[in-house]
């Protein structure tokens, strides 16, 4: 599977329930945010900036859409992913 997103977040890998979300991050970044939607609050993860980091899967349903996204106003950039049931 390629990688969804862009420079400053990527997530690699399938993101399935009950299990972790692969991301690497920016050399500026340092914490992730992930959200359920206007359902689910807003959690945010600290990271390691330049690397690979693992996020746990929030525990949502099997076909909800997670928003992931690092940076503030202009600079927010943004990763939807579909999370999967096993």
């Amino acid at each position: 599977m390629s990688p969804q997103g862009g420079s400053g977040l990527r997530v690699i890998g399938p993101v399935v329930q009950g299990g972790t979300i692969t991301v690497e991050v920016g050399s500026n970044d340092t914490t992730v945010y992930v959200s359920a939607g206007s359902a689910g609050e807003t959690v945010s993860h600290a990271v390691v900036p330049g690397k690979t980091n693992q996020l746990p899967v929030p525990p949502v349903p099997g076909g909800t859409v997670l928003w992931l996204w690092v940076g503030k106003g202009l600079n927010r950039r943004v990763v939807l992913v579909e999370v999967l049931a096993p």
